[in-house]
């Protein structure tokens, strides 16, 4: 004893062997089997939501609208709960201006199956977060919608508010001469964003300066011009993928010849590369093309169907399409399709992703310019809010029953203050595209419609707005998707174990 005391270095080099051994045994002995253990999640109603209306406006001489609707009967309890009142629900529309003061929301509602719309300064291009919060949050849908007849800009802009995410795909943008493309990435958080963006186009990827590294401002947005970041490029892929937060996407093109507008459009994201996918919605009209992707090091054998109203069938010619390794390649689908609404049903052997572009040419008059793209099966109730019907427009629901199954789907036509005021079952007979006309109420020029298909993953819809004005063809087309309703959420531990040995378990040597 004495020893020790009279070489205090000793009991400092036996006290820090005894920890080393301390924490050599906690590593050997590991966490306990209850945190080791996969423990299941729960599932439980969504209590937020934030979708982002990304480009509304640009353009004087536009009409801008914002459109909302919590699906009916969906949420309605108490945060997580089923069942209770909703009297604390409350939803909001507000523009996303970066760092300057939040103005006023331009819309807030707490009256869930209730359609909400505002219409908004189409002069400014602002972005709009839609914030919903407690029995709101589920079941959330909103829509964007511009009608601009400018001299300048001119046509039909109808797109879906999207969530943020981590990783965006988008296919047929262009960068040739007057196809003005744009990239809008919307950050509706509180912390700045950091994106990279890769691009292919008809001849390979693209190695596009200023692509990487892209910083969104906390509540902002940045635009990307997608014809100087691929100047010449006639068919465009893209992959945003989010390196630091979230964000949402979106691609607007404006199409002009010379002084004379073409149209303009938002490009849906699309599905992310699959081997098996569908792209909805394509009418019966104007100059169709299917766009494929193959983003991947290896070709890609497409086998390319139409589900038209009279079953499946497969164009002439085009039945099977080989897409080169890291290139967009375009199949013409106007001869095969005709005067029939379709959906393409890809099969693939390297997954691919697609979307299809819609040029609606009149003999006289001004054309107009449309996209749809893949989109999953419904998986429960979806909506489209902002659907027109007036003398010159019309509404129209294009169903498709994909793969070897029939499908069916109860529609419900929404009145203005949220009471049914029409509702029809159909059936989509298996492979098969059955386009409905859905009018508005009396007294309305807005169709909303629930879709509630009789069976998960069976059924892939569209919305399809077609018409005219005075100056020429006015056409759109929004992709249905499932909204949010649900959220699994991970078990947790009471406590974090350390995994460490306990101290009386642990002896000096």
């Amino acid at each position: 004893m004495n020893r020790i005391l009279d070489a205090p270095w000793k009991l400092a080099l036996t006290v820090s062997a005894a920890a080393a051994a301390l924490v050599g045994a906690a590593a050997v002995v590991g966490p306990p089997e209850s945190v080791v253990q996969e423990r299941p999640g729960r599932v439980e109603s969504v209590v937020r939501t934030t979708l982002v209306c990304p480009y509304v406006g640009g353009e004087d001489r536009a009409t801008g609208r914002i459109g909302v609707l919590q699906l009916p009967g969906v949420g309605t309890g108490e945060p997580g709960r089923p069942g209770g009142s909703a009297s604390a629900a409350q939803l909001t529309v507000e523009a996303l201006v970066g760092d300057a003061e939040p103005p006023a929301p331009v819309l807030e509602t707490d009256q869930r199956g209730r359609p909400a719309v505002a219409t908004v300064e189409a002069g400014e291009t602002l972005g709009y977060a839609v914030r919903a919060t407690g029995p709101m949050a589920a079941g959330l849908a909103a829509e964007q919608s511009v009608l601009a007849q400018g001299p300048d800009l001119r046509g039909l802009s109808d797109t879906a508010c999207a969530e943020p995410g981590r990783e965006h795909w988008f296919v047929g943008a262009s960068g040739e001469v007057g196809r003005r493309a744009r990239l809008i990435l919307s950050n509706p958080s509180d912390s700045p964003a950091v994106a990279d963006v890769r691009v292919w186009d008809e001849a390979g990827p693209i190695d596009a300066p200023g692509s990487d590294d892209l910083g969104v401002p906390a509540r902002g947005q940045r635009v990307v011009l997608l014809d100087a970041l691929a100047p010449e490029s006639a068919r465009l892929g893209l992959q945003v993928s989010v390196a630091e937060g979230r964000l949402a996407a979106a691609v607007e093109v404006r199409e002009i010849d010379g002084l004379e507008p073409q149209g303009m459009s938002a490009i849906p994201a699309a599905a992310a590369p699959a081997e098996s996918m569908v792209v909805p919605g394509i009418p019966g009209r104007g100059q169709r093309a299917l766009r494929l992707l193959a983003p991947g090091s290896s070709d890609a054998i497409v086998s390319v169907r139409l589900l038209g109203p009279e079953g499946p069938f497969s164009p002439v010619d085009q039945d099977v399409v080989t897409v080169p390794a890291g290139t967009v390649t375009e199949v013409p689908l106007t001869e095969a399709a005709g005067d029939g609404p379709v959906a393409v049903a890809i099969e693939s052997d390297a997954p691919v992703t697609a979307a299809v572009r819609l040029v609606d040419a009149p003999e006289e008059g001004l054309p107009d310019v449309a996209y749809t793209s893949a989109t999953p099966p419904l998986q429960g109730p979806a909506a489209t809010v902002l659907g027109r019907s007036t003398g010159d427009l019309a509404t129209t629901l294009l169903l498709s029953a994909i793969g070897d199954e029939a499908a069916t789907a109860q529609l419900v036509t929404l009145a203005d203050d949220g009471s049914e005021a029409a509702s029809q079952s159909v059936d989509v007979p298996a492979g098969t595209t059955v386009p409905v006309p859905v009018a508005a109420p009396e007294g309305s020029e807005r169709v909303t419609v629930v879709v509630t298909p009789g069976r998960e993953g069976v059924l892939a819809a569209a919305r399809v707005v077609t018409g005219s004005d005075g100056d020429g063809a006015l056409v759109d087309v929004v992709p249905l998707l499932t909204p949010r309703v649900t959220v699994s959420v991970p078990e947790v531990a009471g406590e974090l174990p350390t995994g460490l040995v306990p101290p009386e378990r642990a002896s000096l040597p």
